[in-house]
């Protein structure tokens, strides 16, 4: 998953939640600032916060193990297997952007906005060595509007370009280029039986905001 189904999930486990509601900014962050800081989550982090990085997690090992998930990345050429997880993660982002009326009622321009007001509310909490990053990032996905966009194939590319950059493997573009292509449609169904699967989990996963409680 990436950040709006992240986000999203966040929202559906502040609705499912006891306590929920007082929970909602911080794992509506969480979503988003888990992927700037790696290992144990810090304890001075505010528990809501703590709770949405938590749940940020458990998403990503229960995607990890999902068949579906599994063989859809085995369907990508053997070069880019390796990285098919984090190119799904964009994917679904895309393909839950096509989608999102199936799911929600609230418009994806007014729910970026609250994941935007979140995030700025608790990045302070990550510490100095993640600001910079952390500030350009939000900075793009505020200017872009990021998480109400993702249907615009153009950020898909950029995300996947993003990605390559990133492990220095650049020489790859056109050969991702043409398999996130492939996937553009027929990827789709695949994602929404795993998403429905991760909406089904969340109730089960209620004990992760148990230290907010």
């Amino acid at each position: 998953m990436n950040f709006l189904a992240h986000c999203a999930l966040a929202q559906d486990a502040s609705d499912c939640w006891d306590n929920g509601n007082a929970l909602r900014d911080g794992l509506l962050a969480g979503a988003i600032l888990a992927d700037f800081g790696k290992g144990p989550i810090a304890s001075h982090l505010p528990l809501d916060l703590q709770a949405g990085i938590r749940l940020h997690r458990r998403i990503d090992a229960f995607t990890n193990q999902h068949d579906l998930i599994r063989d859809t990345c085995a369907s990508f050429p053997p070069e880019l297997r390796r990285y098919a997880p984090i190119f799904l993660d964009i994917l679904g982002d895309y393909y839950l952007s096509r989608t999102w009326g199936d799911y929600y009622a609230e418009a994806r321009p007014d729910f970026s906005q609250r994941c935007y007001y979140a995030c700025a509310t608790y990045a302070g909490y990550l510490g100095e060595t993640k600001a910079p990053q952390l500030h350009k990032f939000m900075q793009y996905m505020r200017s872009t509007d990021l998480l109400a966009n993702y249907d615009d194939w153009e950020h898909v590319e950029r995300g996947l370009h993003s990605v390559l950059r990133r492990l220095g493997r650049t020489s790859l573009y056109e050969a991702v280029n043409i398999a996130a292509d492939a996937q553009r449609d027929s990827g789709e169904h695949a994602f929404r039986l795993y998403f429905a699967d991760l909406r089904d989990q969340l109730p089960a996963w209620a004990t992760l905001a148990t230290a907010v409680s």
